[in-house]
């Protein structure tokens, strides 16, 4: 009885974390603050999809689609 208790114990605590580390945020990446990344629609840069920029202060914006064609363009910092 307490064998089955103590499983389902342990069960509980496995699922509890392994919710709460993919739930929260990846964490900002230093080596993206500082940069524009423009996302394209295809591999010529044809059409322009996406947009995102991690600032000086890695403060983070965007918009649209993120693909796999992309252009990183340093801000200067």
């Amino acid at each position: 009885m307490h064998t089955h208790r103590r499983l389902l114990l342990a069960l509980a605590l496995v699922v509890t974390l392994a919710a709460t580390f993919l739930a929260a945020p990846p964490p900002i990446q230093a080596d993206r603050c500082g940069n524009e990344f423009y996302y394209y629609d295809d591999a010529a840069h044809t059409n322009l999809v996406g947009y995102e920029v991690y600032e000086c202060n890695c403060a983070h914006s965007s918009w649209g689609v993120h693909t796999f064609y992309r252009v990183i363009e340093p801000l200067g910092c």
